[in-house]
Protein backbone atom coordinates (compact mmCIF):
# COMPACT_ATOMS: atom_id res chain seq x y z
CA UNK A 1 0.00 0.00 0.00
CA UNK A 2 1.66 3.19 -0.96
CA UNK A 3 0.56 6.52 1.73
CA UNK A 4 0.15 8.93 -1.27
CA UNK A 5 -1.76 7.57 -3.52
CA UNK A 6 -4.30 7.04 -1.47
CA UNK A 7 -7.45 9.50 -0.92
CA UNK A 8 -8.16 10.37 3.14
CA UNK A 9 -11.25 8.23 3.23
CA UNK A 10 -9.24 5.37 1.78
CA UNK A 11 -6.15 5.75 4.34
CA UNK A 12 -9.07 5.77 7.10
CA UNK A 13 -10.41 2.94 6.46
CA UNK A 14 -7.03 0.46 5.19
CA UNK A 15 -4.01 2.04 6.63
CA UNK A 16 -4.90 1.55 10.74
CA UNK A 17 -3.24 -1.22 12.27
CA UNK A 18 -0.78 -1.23 9.03
CA UNK A 19 3.12 -1.61 9.79
CA UNK A 20 4.75 2.17 8.53
CA UNK A 21 7.26 1.41 6.13
CA UNK A 22 9.65 5.01 6.62
CA UNK A 23 13.27 5.94 4.85
CA UNK A 24 15.32 8.56 6.36
CA UNK A 25 17.90 9.24 3.56
CA UNK A 26 20.52 11.93 2.54
CA UNK A 27 21.97 14.34 0.02
CA UNK A 28 25.56 13.39 0.44
CA UNK A 29 28.75 12.92 -1.43
CA UNK A 30 29.32 9.52 -3.09
CA UNK A 31 33.19 9.64 -3.87
CA UNK A 32 33.81 11.11 -7.71
CA UNK A 33 31.93 7.89 -9.34
CA UNK A 34 28.37 8.31 -7.43
CA UNK A 35 25.57 10.42 -7.19
CA UNK A 36 24.47 12.85 -4.44
CA UNK A 37 21.32 10.55 -4.08
CA UNK A 38 22.78 7.34 -3.44
CA UNK A 39 21.49 7.37 0.73
CA UNK A 40 18.30 8.09 -0.57
CA UNK A 41 18.16 6.04 -3.86
CA UNK A 42 18.92 2.47 -2.43
CA UNK A 43 16.83 2.76 0.81
CA UNK A 44 13.53 3.58 -0.83
CA UNK A 45 14.45 0.79 -4.06
CA UNK A 46 14.94 -1.93 -0.66
CA UNK A 47 11.13 -0.03 0.59
CA UNK A 48 9.56 -0.39 -2.27
CA UNK A 49 10.34 -4.14 -2.87
CA UNK A 50 9.46 -4.74 0.66
CA UNK A 51 6.32 -3.16 0.28
CA UNK A 52 5.80 -5.14 -2.63
CA UNK A 53 6.50 -8.57 -0.76
CA UNK A 54 4.03 -7.48 2.04
CA UNK A 55 1.10 -5.35 0.41
CA UNK A 56 -1.42 -6.08 2.94
CA UNK A 57 0.51 -5.62 6.07
CA UNK A 58 2.43 -2.38 5.33
CA UNK A 59 2.15 1.38 4.02
CA UNK A 60 5.10 3.23 2.01
CA UNK A 61 5.62 6.67 3.11
CA UNK A 62 7.58 9.11 1.33
CA UNK A 63 10.90 9.26 2.31
CA UNK A 64 12.74 12.21 3.94
CA UNK A 65 15.45 13.35 1.58
CA UNK A 66 17.47 15.22 4.00
CA UNK A 67 19.81 13.96 6.89
CA UNK A 68 22.50 14.72 9.45
CA UNK A 69 25.77 14.95 7.70
CA UNK A 70 28.93 15.41 9.80
CA UNK A 71 32.11 13.89 8.23
CA UNK A 72 31.50 15.27 4.68
CA UNK A 73 30.39 18.90 4.78
CA UNK A 74 33.31 20.00 3.51
CA UNK A 75 32.31 18.29 -0.02
CA UNK A 76 30.41 20.55 -2.74
CA UNK A 77 26.80 18.81 -2.46
CA UNK A 78 26.68 17.79 1.35
CA UNK A 79 22.82 19.04 2.55
CA UNK A 80 22.33 19.08 6.09
CA UNK A 81 20.03 18.99 8.76
CA UNK A 82 20.89 19.46 12.21
CA UNK A 83 20.79 16.57 14.72
CA UNK A 84 18.31 18.56 16.82
CA UNK A 85 16.16 18.92 13.73
CA UNK A 86 16.16 15.96 12.12
CA UNK A 87 14.96 14.20 15.70
CA UNK A 88 12.20 16.44 16.20
CA UNK A 89 10.98 15.83 12.37
CA UNK A 90 11.15 12.21 13.29
CA UNK A 91 9.69 13.10 16.22
CA UNK A 92 6.36 14.50 14.47
CA UNK A 93 6.43 12.28 11.79
CA UNK A 94 5.67 8.81 13.84
CA UNK A 95 3.37 11.34 16.24
CA UNK A 96 1.25 11.86 13.52
CA UNK A 97 1.01 8.56 12.60
CA UNK A 98 0.10 7.61 15.84
CA UNK A 99 -2.93 9.70 16.03
CA UNK A 100 -3.30 7.89 12.62
CA UNK A 101 -3.80 4.47 14.12
CA UNK A 102 -0.41 3.72 13.15
CA UNK A 103 1.54 2.00 15.74
CA UNK A 104 4.69 0.36 13.92
CA UNK A 105 7.11 1.20 12.34
CA UNK A 106 9.71 0.03 10.00
CA UNK A 107 12.28 2.85 9.61
CA UNK A 108 15.16 2.39 6.49
CA UNK A 109 18.25 4.07 7.35
CA UNK A 110 20.10 4.74 4.41
CA UNK A 111 22.81 7.01 5.96
CA UNK A 112 24.42 6.39 9.19
CA UNK A 113 24.07 9.92 10.75
CA UNK A 114 20.47 9.71 10.96
CA UNK A 115 20.11 6.72 12.92
CA UNK A 116 21.46 8.25 15.94
CA UNK A 117 18.50 11.53 15.78
CA UNK A 118 15.54 8.85 14.96
CA UNK A 119 16.46 6.62 17.76
CA UNK A 120 16.39 9.35 20.21
CA UNK A 121 12.82 11.03 18.54
CA UNK A 122 11.87 6.96 19.15
CA UNK A 123 13.28 6.70 22.83
CA UNK A 124 11.62 10.02 23.88
CA UNK A 125 7.95 9.08 22.15
CA UNK A 126 8.14 5.42 23.83
CA UNK A 127 7.69 7.64 27.46
CA UNK A 128 4.04 8.25 26.91
CA UNK A 129 3.09 6.48 23.60
CA UNK A 130 2.87 2.69 22.86
CA UNK A 131 4.32 1.19 19.58
CA UNK A 132 6.63 -1.16 18.27
CA UNK A 133 9.60 0.37 15.98
CA UNK A 134 12.49 -1.37 14.65
CA UNK A 135 15.30 0.96 13.01
CA UNK A 136 17.41 -0.48 10.35
CA UNK A 137 20.65 0.79 8.30
CA UNK A 138 19.95 -1.39 5.44
CA UNK A 139 24.43 -2.10 5.39
CA UNK A 140 23.52 -4.11 8.00
CA UNK A 141 21.47 -6.90 7.03
CA UNK A 142 23.86 -8.12 4.25
CA UNK A 143 27.26 -10.59 5.26
CA UNK A 144 29.52 -8.44 3.30
CA UNK A 145 30.73 -5.19 4.98
CA UNK A 146 30.11 -2.43 3.34
CA UNK A 147 32.46 0.70 2.66
CA UNK A 148 30.61 4.23 1.84
CA UNK A 149 30.55 4.65 -1.78
CA UNK A 150 32.36 1.34 -2.33
CA UNK A 151 31.60 -1.99 -4.25
CA UNK A 152 28.40 -2.61 -2.23
CA UNK A 153 26.93 0.93 -2.46
CA UNK A 154 27.69 1.19 -6.07
CA UNK A 155 26.58 -1.99 -6.73
CA UNK A 156 23.20 -1.32 -5.01
CA UNK A 157 22.71 2.21 -6.43
CA UNK A 158 23.00 0.86 -10.05
CA UNK A 159 20.17 -1.56 -9.29
CA UNK A 160 18.08 1.25 -7.43
CA UNK A 161 18.47 2.81 -11.62
CA UNK A 162 21.99 5.30 -10.82
CA UNK A 163 25.11 5.39 -12.53
CA UNK A 164 28.48 5.07 -12.15
CA UNK A 165 29.32 9.24 -12.98
CA UNK A 166 33.11 8.27 -13.86
CA UNK A 167 35.68 4.88 -13.30
CA UNK A 168 36.53 5.13 -10.28
CA UNK A 169 40.09 5.04 -8.97
CA UNK A 170 41.20 3.40 -5.57
CA UNK A 171 42.35 5.79 -3.74
CA UNK A 172 44.57 5.55 -0.07
CA UNK A 173 43.24 6.54 2.87
CA UNK A 174 44.08 5.91 6.87
CA UNK A 175 42.11 3.98 9.54
CA UNK A 176 42.24 5.34 13.41
CA UNK A 177 40.97 3.66 16.61
CA UNK A 178 37.99 4.73 17.96
CA UNK A 179 35.80 7.14 17.07
CA UNK A 180 38.05 10.57 15.99
CA UNK A 181 36.55 14.09 16.44
CA UNK A 182 36.25 16.15 14.40
CA UNK A 183 36.93 13.77 11.78
CA UNK A 184 40.56 13.22 10.21
CA UNK A 185 41.01 14.57 6.84
CA UNK A 186 42.44 10.92 5.61
CA UNK A 187 39.86 9.06 7.09
CA UNK A 188 37.96 9.30 3.26
CA UNK A 189 39.66 9.00 0.44
CA UNK A 190 40.42 12.55 -1.65
CA UNK A 191 37.21 11.42 -3.54
CA UNK A 192 35.46 10.79 -0.31
CA UNK A 193 34.88 7.26 0.11
CA UNK A 194 35.82 4.36 1.86
CA UNK A 195 36.56 0.63 0.93
CA UNK A 196 37.57 -1.08 -2.21
CA UNK A 197 35.14 0.74 -5.88
CA UNK A 198 36.57 -2.05 -8.45
CA UNK A 199 33.74 -4.62 -9.07
CA UNK A 200 30.91 -2.12 -9.12
CA UNK A 201 27.99 -4.18 -10.77
CA UNK A 202 24.65 -4.28 -10.76
CA UNK A 203 24.00 -7.88 -10.71
CA UNK A 204 25.93 -7.68 -7.24
CA UNK A 205 23.53 -4.99 -6.59
CA UNK A 206 20.54 -7.00 -7.33
CA UNK A 207 21.16 -9.78 -5.27
CA UNK A 208 22.27 -7.60 -2.17
CA UNK A 209 19.07 -5.61 -2.67
CA UNK A 210 16.58 -8.51 -2.90
CA UNK A 211 18.93 -10.03 0.29
CA UNK A 212 17.90 -7.12 2.50
CA UNK A 213 14.27 -6.57 1.18
CA UNK A 214 13.18 -9.97 1.85
CA UNK A 215 14.69 -10.05 5.40
CA UNK A 216 12.78 -6.75 5.83
CA UNK A 217 9.84 -7.86 4.41
CA UNK A 218 10.22 -11.27 7.40
CA UNK A 219 10.51 -8.70 9.93
CA UNK A 220 6.88 -6.80 8.80
CA UNK A 221 5.68 -10.27 8.65
CA UNK A 222 7.07 -10.97 12.27
CA UNK A 223 5.52 -8.05 13.97
CA UNK A 224 9.33 -6.78 13.70
CA UNK A 225 10.30 -8.73 16.04
CA UNK A 226 13.01 -11.14 14.77
CA UNK A 227 15.22 -13.07 17.05
CA UNK A 228 18.98 -13.78 16.11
Amino acid sequence: MIAEKLSWEEFGERARGKTAILVFGAIEPHGKHLQLDVDIAVPVEIARRVEAKVPEEAVLFPPVNYGYLYSLRKFPGAISLEFDTLKAAARDIFSSLLRNGISKFLIVIGHGGNTAPVKQALKDLSFGHEFTANVVEWWGMLEVEAGHADEVEGSMSLAAGGRVVKEPVQEERADYVGYVVPTPDDLFTPSGYIGKVGGINKGKGEKWMEEVAEQLAELVRNGLKVRK
